[in-house]
């Protein structure tokens, strides 16, 4: 299935990865755009522009296929969007600095500035980002995935909680109780304070 999915985004992943390459070549074969003639400058701009663009197109089809891949396998929607939203942000991150470096613009009072709003924003949600963190963990070490029945002990969350995992997301883990009911746990008191214990039934229907 993941061979097949891979199979299917190939040709439009190279595509993209070849113009994206063109692009970054014709705007780095004019890099220092102010001391160039304005014709170079044109250039230089198109390949911006052309690298700008198809960088994007392939990142969001990359992580898009990566998403399908991680979903395929069993490991939960909300984990596959969360490995898809830290990809997408690692990519994004590297497009900004390419551009700014063709561009010739200083990235050192850029990182500054968003060092200092990035403290502010911290501060504001830290919650949040406290189970989002978490939420990576979770990913990475994976002591329980979807479709896995599992019993949870957490004084922090109130006792004793038995179940499916139907979902593990960026800031909760949806367990199904054996009685119906859902219940939300936020990922940072799960990792911080529970002892979770599998049941080891990874095939247990989560509709029924």
């Amino acid at each position: 299935m993941a061979t097949d999915i891979w199979r299917k985004a190939k040709y439009r992943l190279v595509t993209s990865g070849t113009i994206l390459v063109i692009g970054l070549g014709l705007s780095s074969t004019y890099f220092n755009i102010a001391n160039r003639a304005l014709s170079n400058k044109l250039i230089a701009f198109i390949g911006i522009i052309i690298f700008v663009s198809f960088s994007i197109l392939f990142l969001r089809l990359l992580t898009a296929t990566v998403n399908q891949v991680i979903a395929n396998r069993r490991l939960g929607i909300g984990r596959a969007a969360a490995i898809q939203f830290i990809l997408r942000i690692i990519g994004y991150l590297i497009i900004i600095l390419t551009t700014l470096a063709l561009l010739n613009i200083s990235v050192a009072k850029l990182l500054l500035g968003g060092a200092i709003i990035g403290i502010v924003l911290g501060v504001a949600a830290q919650q949040s980002l406290v189970n989002f963190f978490a939420s990576i963990v979770l990913i990475i070490t994976h002591p329980y995935r979807v479709g896995e029945e599992v019993t949870i002990i957490s004084g922090a969350l109130g006792g004793k909680y038995q179940g499916v995992i139907t979902d593990i997301g960026l800031t909760h883990t949806r367990l199904k109780q054996l009685d119906g009911q859902e219940v939300y746990m936020p990922n940072s008191t799960v990792l911080a304070g529970s002892a979770i214990i599998p049941n080891r039934f990874p095939n247990k229907n989560i509709d029924d």
